[in-house]
């Protein structure tokens, strides 16, 4: 629960004035005026819990499309994903016609490197659910093959559970058998992937493979500011780091000396991977020599690349280009760069009935496409198959995420 309980009434009292009465919860996340008064979130809010297993940061991320950007920023730091749904008829449908956000956000929440998926199905205890079982099964039903398509396994990465936000059951402690009597009997089953009663159990649960606190350090830059010295932001993605290493920064490849490591705004020894940190940078480190998007690495450092090979999945295209040929422009979001790309050769595409065509002259939407991509300026960045976090990226442009793809080759290393 969150600080106190008079700041929450007074968020109560305020979303009255505005008409807006269960998102006073939304409230405590979003602390700026021009998002309440529009009742979406911009920025992306941060919040802190505890459990008796675990430290958690909250990362709300934005819903609405104009503020995508906003939410690969928040997604980039995530290791698991809650994907809020609304059982209410008709709000459900909503979030999944063509132009709905969830299908962008869950595309993109993969590609970003978000290892779990808990798509909760809030508002069942509205007047149009009353904690139906039929209605939460249509949901699960209707998100699975769509989940499958953004690249998911269903099986092992996504799990759903059903939730009233606003009253609380199913958050921390389960339901009661009175209000909903089904439930029990569906997590002790398992089914759904799904074996914890509530939320907060759930995500105690869950296990995040692939982080090796021994590897060489990893940590792509989200934002950097000065305060008396110069100061990183960013997730450690592999390796641990503590004041006193020496960190290569790429594409660059000056090199520093770590004077300061805080987690949670705490000075630390040491922070290990999953830990969304703050660095000070010394040895004459200026807020210049740092931009969103390099990599705080240890030797060996990772490689920086002007061209690379890659395997997209093609899901949409603007309005007035129904074909990607080569000489296509586009934004490429990897972990947390942004750079304008253009796709220079395409070598390969896979119609999603199998088919292979070698040397095409375009591709279409639908379409497993492997092709080589110019960038102007030199970005860090590994093979997927390397290191997963760093060969991750999406192509973006006029306003939505056309494609979601992993680095497949890169360049041989200059000796």
């Amino acid at each position: 629960t969150c600080g106190n309980k008079r700041t929450i009434e007074r968020y109560e009292r305020e979303a009255k004035e505005l008409n807006r009465e269960s998102w006073f919860l939304a409230f405590i996340m979003d602390t700026n005026e021009e998002e309440r008064a529009k009742g979406k979130t911009v920025e992306v809010g941060r919040a802190q819990f505890e459990t008796d297993v675990k430290r958690y940061t909250i990362l709300d991320a934005p819903g609405h499309k104009n503020y995508v950007p906003n939410m690969i920023m928040g997604a980039s730091q995530a290791d698991v994903g809650v994907l809020v749904i609304s059982a209410r008829k008709g709000e459900f449908e909503t979030g999944f016609d063509r132009g709905g956000q969830t299908r962008e956000h869950a595309m993109l929440a993969k590609t970003l490197g978000v290892s779990y998926l808990i798509v909760v199905i809030n508002k069942m205890d509205d007047p149009t659910v009353q904690w139906s079982k039929d209605r939460f099964d249509e949901c699960v039903q209707k998100l699975r093959p769509f989940l499958k398509g953004c690249g998911y396994a269903i099986k092992k990465e996504v799990k759903f559970i059903p939730i009233s936000g606003l009253k609380g059951p199913n958050v921390r402690d389960e339901v009661d058998p009175k209000e909903c009597g089904w439930w029990k009997k569906c997590w002790t089953n398992g089914d759904n992937n799904t074996s914890q009663p509530s939320l907060i159990s759930l995500l105690d649960s869950l296990v995040m493979k692939g982080r090796n606190p021994q590897a060489p350090v990893r940590i792509p830059i989200l934002d950097r500011y000065t305060d008396r010295g110069t100061i990183a932001m960013g997730k450690v993605e592999s390796g641990t780091i503590r004041p006193g290493t020496k960190v290569t920064i790429m594409p660059t490849r000056e090199t520093y000396k770590v004077d300061a490591v805080w987690a949670n705004e705490d000075p630390v020894a040491a922070a290990r991977p999953g830990e969304n940190v703050l660095v000070k940078l010394g040895g004459g480190c200026g807020i210049e020599n740092i931009l969103k998007g390099f990599v705080i690495c240890t030797e060996p450092a990772c490689r920086a690349v002007s061209k690379l090979i890659c395997q997209i999945a093609l899901v949409d295209m603007p309005e007035n280009t129904q074909i990607m040929t080569a000489g296509f422009q586009a934004m490429f979001h990897a972990h947390c760069a942004e750079e304008e790309c253009t796709i220079s050769k395409i070598f390969e595409t896979t119609n999603n009935k199998g088919i292979v065509n070698k040397n095409p002259r375009f591709a279409s939407v639908g379409n497993r496409v492997i092709c080589m991509i110019d960038l102007p300026r030199t970005i860090p960045c590994e093979t997927y198959d390397d290191y997963p976090f760093l060969g991750r990226f999406t192509l973006r442009t006029e306003g939505k995420t056309i494609a979601i793809g992993k680095i497949t080759k890169l360049p041989p290393k200059k000796e």
